[in-house]
């Protein structure tokens, strides 16, 4: 069973930062809720790994070409990466943010571990949608209650979200 990571987020809210991990021989990223919910991915796959082609397949085209060739090129080199890039989520939001990562090698000096983390970049609220962290982790924990089949979770989530003015379907 994988592991379990936490946000890493400020105590005031205004960065919604998630981790990931990258075991290249393996083809598994895992990350945390942020991660999961950026993704359109639950936190059960995460958790336990998925494959990076279903992590990046909701970037938008043009940046996922991009985004994949600088993951490409650290971890033919080890040095580090940073892009900024578009996720088109499931659910219609477009989510922009910024990445940094490196690609760690084994003592045989072949590429292993690669490390980063994913950072929401704030949008000006030009037509008034901002990201809210709570609605964000209610997305996840909701996404998370359904994939469970937790009726009564996702009942409550649901409710917490009309409050928030989240769009609850998915």
């Amino acid at each position: 069973m994988g592991r379990l990571l936490v946000t890493n987020d400020n105590e005031d809210g205004d960065t919604v930062t998630g981790i990931y991990t990258f075991i290249v021989p393996e083809d598994r990223v895992y990350g945390d809720q942020v991660i999961a919910s950026v993704f359109g991915l639950s936190l059960e796959a995460v958790a336990e790994g998925v494959p990076i082609a279903e992590v990046i397949r909701y970037v938008r085209d043009g940046d996922r070409q991009r985004l994949a060739k600088a993951m490409h090129d650290a971890i033919l080199t080890g040095g580090f990466y940073r892009e900024e890039y578009q996720v088109v989520h499931p659910d219609g939001r477009q989510i922009t943010v910024s990445a940094i990562g490196r690609c760690l090698r084994d003592a045989h000096g072949i590429p292993s571990i690669y490390s980063g983390v994913v950072t929401i970049v704030p949008q000006p609220a030009v037509v008034g949608i901002v990201e809210d962290p709570l609605e964000l982790h209610c997305r996840a924990a909701l996404c998370i209650a359904k994939g469970r089949r937790h009726a009564l979770a996702a009942r409550y989530l649901s409710s917490a979200l009309s409050v928030l003015g989240g769009k609850t379907e998915r």
